[in-house]
């Protein structure tokens, strides 16, 4: 299991100048972590098995599960992404498709619109009042070395959902998981907690040109031409910031091969600036 714990107590700079004219920065004695933890999800728009997969990652981060089943089997199953990932591991389509393979596929994948990249989210505090953060403190950034997945901002106005993001208050005897918890899936995103379990940001590419497959090509290609490059998500809190980072290698080349000369190679090149991202 692959988890990158980063703790900064020297803020963002635009976060630091807000902290201080909000009165928001914490004292010194306080201290939040901010665990993220990469993982190829289903297509959030329009994927039967994002809601089972959604589940299963707020359980695994809140809990420090790692990985809970295998996507090879189940596309609802939650996995740790390893230090490489592959260019199926976040496009996204418009038909039907799993890890970067078109279908027709047999079930459970027979409904399946490709994968996204997600950063998963675990940040709690130190215990102490202090140390509390709301939603409302949460700004994130993705970017590719590549430049094609950069996206950032911050969760102003969001409330907890109970699906894809929780907050925890740890209770009057500030300790996590005894019987005075309060578990928020509803509510103010101002509303004070000790701990935050989200799902995470998400960006891929878009396939949904028509023939289908050649499309998905095409990006594959795109993205084998500029391999290796970097996925880095972020995200900060207050001052305090974590993120984690996959590297991504080229596609198999016998799962590309032959159809890839059928292709124009201006087609792929403009197909891929396309993105959908997901939050």
């Amino acid at each position: 299991m692959r988890i990158r714990k980063l703790l900064f107590n020297k803020q963002f700079a635009g976060v630091a100048i807000v902290g201080l004219a909000l009165g928001l920065s914490l004292p010194a004695s306080a201290t939040i972590t901010l665990d993220v933890v990469a993982s190829s999800a289903p297509n959030a728009y329009g994927s039967p098995s994002w809601a089972g997969y959604a589940a299963n990652a707020l359980n695994s981060l809140q809990n420090n599960l790692g990985n809970i089943g295998s996507r090879a089997t189940d596309p609802t199953a939650y996995e740790i992404a390893g230090p490489t990932v592959q260019p199926g591991d976040f496009i996204v389509t418009s038909f039907n498709s799993w890890r970067g393979v078109v279908g027709p596929l047999a079930p459970p994948f027979n409904s399946e619109l490709g994968n996204r990249m997600h950063f998963g989210l675990h940040a709690y505090g130190d215990g102490s009042l202090a140390s509390q953060f709301s939603l409302n403190d949460l700004t994130f950034n993705i970017t590719s070395s590549d430049g094609g997945l950069n996206s950032a901002g911050n969760f102003v106005g969001y409330t907890y959902n109970g699906t894809t993001r929780i907050g925890v208050n740890w209770g009057a005897d500030r300790t996590k998981g005894t019987s005075d918890d309060i578990i928020y899936t509803s509510g103010n995103g101002m509303t004070l907690v000790d701990e935050i379990d989200y799902v995470g940001v998400g960006n891929a590419y878009t396939a949904n040109a028509s023939p289908n497959p050649y499309d998905m090509q095409g990006i594959i290609g795109y993205i084998n031409d500029n391999a290796p490059f970097t996925i880095t998500g972020s995200y900060s809190i207050l001052g305090y910031s974590g993120s984690d980072m996959v590297t991504v290698v080229p596609e198999p080349t016998t799962m590309i091969a032959g159809a890839l000369l059928l292709l124009p190679f201006g087609a792929s090149t403009l197909r891929v600036l396309r993105r959908r991202q997901s939050a």
